[in-house]
């Protein structure tokens, strides 16, 4: 069994399955590592891998790229190793998402594996608690990924109910699979506990500085209690966290809006202390308060109630599931205006005698619920259901289900045969390279129409030449444009596929294999795209994505000039417009064929090769001419952008226009707004996408100088 991390979850899991006779290794990113660090504790085999598998870094955002390194280091040991029973993750930052693509593309022995994605904090939910602007990129992106593995997962499991029904709102169709409720394991070695003594003036928060952890409501009451003349001390606990309203951190927001509570000593900021230091502070016992105003099952109340402090919680989150009012803990609502100031004031008003035994049951409720023994029954029987379950990958998931629609086919196409079709207008330079990176295709089962749409006497002439070193079949016609080209082509087509290559790109040898493939083995996939190497005047990368909306219909994820596609679908859906004369014709017939219902994916392997040059139509573009192109292509499928019309206001409004921040992984935002002046931005900008933890530092020293700029 993989697992991703060494949090607590992760720690409790695989000693839990350690102590019943499984084989654990854990993954660990090693940030600043330069090799693989493998070693063994406790039983547990660690694999601290370094980041270097891949350049991905080099074009992807940081979470996008930790994923997809975790895939690359998951593939290593596959090939090195037997397929593991079981790999299990969290959906946290889409980590597993490249794991889960490979898997569902078909990647050898990928596809043998199965997948149990445990959620604990989607970003997509915490966002919206947090006041975050979860549409601004990365953060829309992180959120896609997590979503797609919460459908791509083999099973689903969350430690409580809350879960299970506050991701539902965050699918477009309700969720039809299964959430198994498990319970955190928790095991510590059993220690004489003293209860008796008086604790009621040690109350601490503990947690992240989020607004999702309740800090704001927290505050609040303290501040209606002080005006009551309540003056207990209370210590905050926690990492800080930038608070994106107020574009400061939480900490300073906290300093200053509660300066003299501060400078009185009856508020206190400890920031995030070592486990020593907390043993030290909680010797006694203490009141640990978590006012979340939506939390999955925090860790902070099980080990606080484990080592026999009072809880008082919000009713809102999981933790309303462990504790009980008055019997293990307190418990307050966020619903009822001044419920937590009467809580904690509650605190005072019972007898050391009833604190006693309210501390006494919090220990054995939680030793009761979370044990090793009971934990792993209902684990268990998870992983034995996947274990003998057979793998039927025969579609692929889609986070939006559009309507689906079913097309008769006529069948008058030819079984496994690809039509190559390459629009050729004055490409005799390049024609030549072209076609000798399309004759050395692994896949062999192919024909070649090159369709001639007006070129001068001379580029015809060099045509003419190709038909006699290359079996291809050339027709002619008056210069009608791209879309006509295509279009003419599709109609000449003889094969069940249909793929376009501009007569100056190149293909890899393994992209037509690859992509007929998924065509043939997933009944709901139309079409197969892959990662595009730009070359000539650019080594750029073009990291294309599911084309899905809402963001789909804001700019093309998907070099969609160069897609396979099922020859019938495309005749249906997918031919191009002629109306669009200025371009982006290829991206108005993906959108045409998702809106209805024919779906596409993308190979995450650079298998297209795409010439950047002087001269092109895609060198030609203006922002004038993408603007009157988009606005054509929502008026033309106002349907489709009438259903997502709230998403993508939002989309544009976070971000702005599409077409300037294409790349859906990167924190282009914040680059944009950092000041040209700024030495050396963009190693600076690529430090910070590199390591999230250093966006902080880059959002207070941003709000330092947008004055200045």
């Amino acid at each position: 069994m993989y697992g991703g991390g060494i949090g607590t979850y992760c720690f409790h899991t695989a000693h839990m399955l350690l102590s019943k006779g499984y084989e654990i290794t854990v993954f660990i990113p090693g940030k600043h590592l330069t090799k693989d660090k493998l070693y063994t504790k406790d039983g547990i085999r660690f694999v601290e891998f370094a980041l270097i598998r891949t350049k991905a870094s080099d074009f992807l955002g940081y979470e996008t790229f930790i994923a997809f390194e975790f895939a690359a280091v998951i593939g290593d040991y596959l090939k090195k190793e037997n397929v593991p029973d079981i790999i299990e993750s969290q959906e946290y930052n889409g980590i597993a998402y490249y794991i889960l693509q490979m898997k569902h593309l078909g990647y050898p022995l990928f596809s043998e594996i199965k997948v149990l994605l445990t959620l604990h904090a989607p970003s997509f939910l915490y966002h919206t608690y947090n006041e975050v602007p979860a549409y601004r990129h990365p953060y829309f992106w992180i959120g896609e990924m997590e979503r797609w593995c919460i459908l791509a997962a083999d099973q689903l499991t969350a430690p409580g109910y809350f879960l299970t029904q506050a991701v539902q709102p965050y699918f477009s169709n309700k969720l039809s699979r299964e959430i198994k409720v498990i319970p955190y394991p928790f095991e510590e070695k059993e220690t004489e506990k003293d209860l008796s003594k008086d604790i009621r003036k040690n109350l601490f928060f503990f947690g992240k500085l989020t607004p999702q952890k309740g800090i704001f409501a927290l505050l609040k009451a303290i501040n209606n209690l002080r005006k009551k003349g309540w003056s207990n001390k209370i210590t905050i606990i926690g990492g800080d966290h930038y608070y994106h309203p107020e574009q400061t951190s939480m900490r300073s927001w906290i300093k200053g809006k509660y300066k003299e509570e501060i400078r009185s000593g009856k508020l206190a900021l400890s920031g995030n202390l070592s486990p020593s230091q907390l043993k030290i502070l909680f010797n006694e016992g203490v009141v640990v308060i978590v006012p979340s105003i939506g939390d999955n099952y925090p860790f902070t109340v099980i080990e606080s109630m484990q080592q026999g402090h009072l809880v008082l919680v919000s009713k809102q989150g999981g933790q309303g599931e462990l504790v009980k009012h008055l019997e293990n803990g307190l418990v307050f609502d966020h619903t009822i205006e001044g419920d937590l100031e009467e809580k904690i004031l509650l605190i005072n008003q019972l007898s050391l005698e009833a604190l006693q035994l309210i501390r006494k049951k919090a220990v054995t409720s939680v030793s009761e619920k979370h044990n090793y023994e009971t934990v792993f029954k209902e684990k268990k029987k998870i992983l034995d259901e996947m274990i003998f379950t057979t793998n039927i990958l025969n579609t692929f998931p889609f986070t939006r289900q559009p309507k689906i629609i079913n097309n008769k086919n006529e069948n008058k196409f030819i079984p496994d045969l690809l039509s190559v079709v390459i629009p050729y207008y004055n490409m005799g330079d390049y024609i030549h390279e072209t076609l000798e990176s399309i004759y050395k295709s692994a896949y062999t089962s192919f024909e070649v129409i090159i369709i001639n749409d007006g070129s001068s006497d001379i580029h015809s002439a060099l045509l003419e030449t190709v038909s006699t070193s290359y079996p291809v079949q050339v027709y002619s016609q008056s210069n009608k444009g791209l879309s006509a080209a295509r279009n003419a082509g599709a109609n000449l087509a003889k094969g069940e596929f249909l793929v376009f290559i501009d007569a100056d790109d190149k293909i890899h040898p393994d992209y037509f294999g690859e992509a007929v493939a998924l065509l043939k083995k997933k009944k709901n996939v139309s079409f197969v795209g892959s990662w595009v190497q730009y070359f000539e005047q650019s080594n750029g990368i073009w990291p294309a994505f599911t084309p899905e909306p809402p963001y789909l219909l804001a700019y093309n994820m998907v070099c969609s000039g160069a897609l396979v596609y099922n020859t019938n679908d495309f005749l249906q859906y997918g031919l191009n417009d002629p109306a669009l004369k200025h371009g982006l014709e290829d991206w108005d017939a993906v959108v045409s064929m998702v809106a209805n219902g024919k779906n596409g994916v993308v190979i995450p392997k650079l298998l297209y090769y795409y010439r950047i040059r002087k001269g092109s139509m895609a060198r030609s573009f203006t922002p004038e001419k993408i603007i009157s192109a988009v606005t054509y292509i929502a008026k033309k499928h106002h349907a489709a952008y009438a259903q997502f019309s709230s998403d993508l206001s939002a989309l544009y409004n976070a971000n702005g226009p599409a077409f300037l921040t294409n790349n859906i992984t990167l924190d282009q935002y914040n680059y944009h707004l950092l000041p040209s002046w700024i030495p050396f931005k963009t190693k600076i900008i690529k430090a910070v996408k590199r390591f999230p933890a250093l966006r902080n530092t880059a959002f207070k020293i941003q709000s330092l100088l947008k004055y200045r700029s």
